[in-house]
C-alpha cells in the first residue's frame, strides 16, 4: 500500500479491511477484487452524491469486471425509513441480485445504514461494502456492523448487525462536504 493508504484490519466475524486515503474510489473495483469475485454489484446513493461520484465508483467496477446497477433515492435524513427500504428491496429483486451479488453503499450515514440493513435482509443476508463521502458516516462505517432504519415512531427500531466485506474510505470525498459548523 502506498504511505497515504492506511489499512486497519477488524477483527470480527468475518474479519474485513478499513481502507483509508487519498484516490481510492477510483480503484474501489480493484479493491473489492480482493475480497469479492465479479459478480453484480447493487450501488445504493442519495441524489446528492450520485452527480458526484456515481459514474466514478461504476466505471471502477465496471473495470474490474463487476456488472453494476445503480439505485439513487432522494436524498435527506427524512429518507431513512422503511419505504426507501422496501423499495430499495423491490430494486434488487428486480435486478435479479443472488446471495452471490454485492450492495454498495455509497454516500452519508442514511446511505450507509439503509444500504447495510438492505444487503442483511434480502435473501437472508448478502454481501455489502462501505463507500462512505461524508466524514461520520466514515466514522460510523468503520466497525460494528450496525446498519438501521427509522420509522415515524422512534429511531433506529429497526436493524440488524451485518460486518461489511469492506469499507473504502477515500479522503478526497470529504473535500465536497460544507465546511463544519
Amino acid at each position: 500500500m502506498p504511505d497515504h493508504i492506511r489499512t486497519i484490519p477488524v477483527q470480527t466475524a468475518p474479519p474485513y479491511q478499513v481502507i483509508i486515503g487519498s484516490g481510492l474510489l477510483p480503484r474501489c473495483g480493484a479493491f473489492l477484487r480482493e475480497v469479492k469475485q465479479p459478480c453484480r454489484v447493487a450501488v445504493l446513493t442519495d441524489s446528492n452524491v450520485a452527480p458526484l461520484y456515481l459514474d466514478t465508483a461504476r466505471t471502477s467496477l465496471e473495470k474490474a469486471g463487476f456488472s453494476v446497477c445503480a439505485y439513487v433515492f432522494p436524498a435527506g435524513e427524512a429518507r431513512k425509513n422503511l419505504k426507501t427500504l422496501s423499495d430499495f428491496l423491490e430494486f434488487l429483486a428486480e435486478e435479479q441480485l443472488t446471495r452471490a451479488d454485492c450492495v454498495a453503499a455509497l454516500g452519508g450515514g442514511v446511505t450507509g445504514d439503509m444500504g447495510g440493513f438492505a444487503a442483511a435482509v434480502y435473501l437472508r443476508g448478502i454481501s455489502f461494502v462501505q463507500l462512505p463521502t461524508a466524514r461520520w458516516a466514515a466514522v460510523d462505517a468503520r466497525g460494528g456492523g450496525r446498519t438501521a432504519g427509522v420509522r415515524a415512531g422512534g429511531t433506529n427500531l429497526a436493524g440488524d448487525f451485518l460486518q461489511p466485506s469492506a469499507v473504502l474510505c477515500d479522503t478526497d470525498c470529504l473535500s465536497t462536504l460544507p465546511p463544519a459548523i
